[in-house]
């Protein structure tokens, strides 16, 4: 659009509106930043002083979130090289590649914490108690049974006789 096809009147109020637009704190920096994309070149402190304020704030906050991840990746490292140390002092692990065998069991069983897969692998090592080769006596052989021999209704009916005695003279419930 040309001024020249325009009247005076109609310029002075493009003007008008343009002071207002311009003026006003709502749509100042529209009305700037749509300046700059029509007239790349044009210097515009507003803007240039926003737009560069705002790069170095945003490489700032980039390079400490850089700093922050790499402190908190020292940090793991720091806590895992302490929780293997603690292994060894503690007497889990005699060297370094019982620390490894005991991390290779954490993975496989999802074990969390070091001392629990410690004592996991401790006991994953120990064999098995034997069992006894030995003779057990049949525990019949505890009881006298020449009074079933003679008599099986009345032995089995003084014991029965006899357990009732019992429960009846404890006082205190069944169970307890």
């Amino acid at each position: 659009m040309s001024l020249e096809d325009v009247s005076y009147e109609q310029r002075d109020q493009l003007a008008a509106l343009m002071r207002e637009l311009s003026d006003n704190p709502a749509t100042r920096k529209e009305v700037l930043r749509l300046t700059k994309k029509i007239k790349p070149d044009l210097v515009i402190p507003e803007l240039d002083i926003e737009e560069t304020t705002t790069n170095a704030v945003g490489e700032t906050r980039r390079e400490l979130e850089a700093m922050r991840a790499e402190l908190a990746q020292k940090r793991a490292e720091e806590d895992l090289e302490r929780r293997r140390n603690s292994l060894i002092r503690k007497g889990y692990a005699s060297s370094d590649e019982d620390v490894e065998e005991i991390e290779k069991v954490m993975l496989e069983k999802k074990i969390a914490d070091h001392d629990t897969a410690a004592e996991y692998w401790q006991w994953m090592k120990q064999s098995a108690a034997p069992t006894p080769t030995g003779y057990n006596p049949s525990a019949i052989n505890k009881f006298d049974l020449s009074k079933y021999y003679k008599n099986p209704v009345g032995a089995a009916r003084d014991e029965a006789a006899k357990a009732l005695q019992e429960l009846r003279k404890n006082t205190r419930p069944i169970g307890f």
